[in-house]
């Protein structure tokens, strides 16, 4: 074998060897929860129509395939920011977004692979708004409800037209400056001694209208039976006035089984019926 042929064949070994590590190369992976978009970077660069979900795919090797994960996401943010009043307040917020299925591509045109830095500046804008709109007291307490419907109304308009999924905010916690705090704390602490008090003043009241009340009721029943025997006593009157048997029923149902005593003379009897 000559010098030539020898060239000839390692070429053709150094060539094929390329084709298989292009062809190994142009196999590339989408995994679960992500979304990919053809980029072609020497000619028509994002392709915005391609939309590549989970799969193995063969790209020619001088293009490449740019993931997103679409999956929902949640970050959370810790902004000092001023109430109404001035007062600085810690709020932290978590926030749940997705990228918005079958636009990858565009998200990234528009914002690229930082999208992540749009959505920190719209959430801190939009917790600097809602919270500058109240006092810490109602921040601290009775509104968050209304402060987290605020910033979500905020952040879905801003989404929106971003290619992106707004899913719930909530105000996980609001740090206030250390006087306030222990000022919040010493009025609950007395709150809640006030309501104890309260509370034993009301079962006390409660226990004396119990009370109250079952006097009450022994008296009407005492009354109930002296007006029963009353009423007892004036039938057996009226009975003893029309029927001279009545008597005799008396004594029949009073009797013991011996026979009455009889006390008298000169041929009268005076029976004993209390017995």
């Amino acid at each position: 074998m000559n010098l030539k042929s020898t060239l000839k064949s390692v070429g053709l070994s150094v060539a094929g060897l390329i084709i298989l590590i292009i062809l190994f190369m142009s196999w590339m992976d989408v995994d679960p929860g992500e979304e990919g978009f053809a980029y072609r970077p020497y000619g028509g660069g994002v392709d915005v129509e391609s939309s590549y979900t989970e799969g193995t795919y063969f790209i020619p090797p001088w293009n490449d395939i740019i993931t997103y994960n679409i999956l929902q996401q949640s970050k959370s943010y810790e902004s000092t920011v001023m109430d109404v009043n001035g007062t600085d307040i810690s709020v932290e917020v978590a926030v749940n977004f997705s990228v918005k299925k079958g636009n990858a591509a565009r998200l990234h045109l528009k914002h690229g692979i930082g999208y992540i830095q749009f959505i920190d500046d719209k959430v801190k804008g939009a917790i600097k708004d809602v919270v500058g709109r109240y006092t810490y007291q109602e921040v601290y307490s009775s509104k968050r409800e209304a402060l987290e419907g605020e910033i979500e109304e905020i952040l879905v308009a801003d989404f929106k037209g971003n290619f992106l999924v707004f899913h719930y905010v909530e105000i996980s916690d609001v740090n206030l400056p250390q006087n306030i705090a222990t000022e919040i704390t010493n009025k609950e602490t007395q709150k809640q001694k006030n309501l104890t008090a309260e509370q034993k003043k009301q079962e006390q009241e409660y226990l004396a209208a119990a009370k109250i009340a079952t006097a009450k009721g022994d008296s009407a029943k005492t009354i109930i039976r002296a007006t029963a025997e009353a009423q007892s006593i004036k039938i057996k009157q009226e009975q003893l006035r029309k029927s001279p048997q009545y008597i005799e029923y008396l004594k029949a149902q009073r009797w013991d089984g011996k026979m009455p005593q009889v006390v008298g003379s000169g041929g009268g009897l005076i029976i004993d019926l209390k017995k």
